[in-house]
């Protein structure tokens, strides 16, 4: 990676940190956060002249002070929140519940608020650029779901493991038929992204004003309306499911697994307010 780009990806460390919020309260969910967390990762997605690329970190460093100002204080608020449902031997669902809600708010909103430098950027491209960035979506589309469906759940056991520390029977046996339990898009997702990428792309080649490449990256990054009834379906039992199953998983930790928990959750903390103070 260029010294450049790695300038863009350490502005960018604020927004993605700031994503990580949601996975403080629960496992990741296939075919959720490829979009959200993906979409930032300009850089590898987009090849950029040079000006382009100071465009991008002049506005990246006005929205890190903006983030700082207007965002941390509620980040940090949801923290301790989190911090004190894991310390808590047996959290009340309704707690549990409402981590899931507002952390997805969060990220709504820390999402919204970069979508207009995203879209001035993406109007900016030309003809070259765009092919570059329709062939970049294909492959990450279809690595991803390389990715997605081999062992999931193992690696739903190691990310979980990554948080608490070693499960013992019942946690990975319920964590197992929590993944097992969900339904099997990822055929229907495939053909939604493949026709999102096809619409982004006609967009930019048909020089869309600012407003309407606005509204499509909300509505595909962040609306569930935005989404095939199929998919939409989805993402509610998706969510039901992982409340119950995080909830679930919470009452059955050990004292040892939550102050791992803890612990890493302070160090995400700690590197949020690293990146924000630069």
């Amino acid at each position: 990676m260029s010294r450049p780009n790695r300038a863009i990806r350490r502005n960018l460390a604020v927004i993605i940190v700031s994503l990580t919020v949601v996975a403080c309260s629960r496992v990741e969910l296939a075919y959720e956060n490829a979009d959200w967390v993906g979409a930032w990762q300009v850089s590898d997605y987009l090849d950029l002249t040079s000006e382009q690329r100071g465009r991008l970190r002049d506005g990246l460093a006005v929205y890190q002070q903006y983030h700082r100002q207007n965002r941390l204080p509620a980040i940090n608020a949801y923290l301790d929140r989190v911090d004190t449902v894991l310390a808590t031997p047996e959290p009340q669902k309704a707690d549990v519940d409402a981590l899931f809600i507002d952390g997805e708010q969060l990220v709504r909103t820390n999402v919204t608020d970069v979508i207009p430098l995203a879209a001035e950027l993406l109007r900016e491209l030309d003809g070259d650029q765009i092919e570059a960035l329709r062939t970049t979506l294909a492959e990450g589309r279809d690595a991803y779901i390389e990715r997605l469906l081999v062992d999931q759940e193992q690696r739903a056991i190691e990310r979980t493991e990554n948080w608490v520390g070693r499960l013992n029977t019942r946690q990975r046996t319920g964590l197992t038929q929590c993944v097992a339990a969900m339904p099997d898009v990822s055929e229907e997702w495939q053909t939604w992204r493949r026709q999102t990428e096809a619409d982004l792309i006609t967009l930019l080649r048909n020089d869309a004003p600012q407003a309407e490449v606005e509204a499509f990256l909300q509505g595909w990054l962040l609306e569930d309306a935005a989404r095939p009834p199929v998919l939409q379906d989805y993402r509610q039992t998706s969510r039901a499911l992982w409340r119950r199953c995080t909830y679930r998983l919470l009452t059955t930790l050990t004292p040892a697994q939550r102050a791992q928990a803890r612990e890493r959750l302070a160090g995400y903390r700690g590197d949020l307010e690293t990146v924000a103070s630069r």
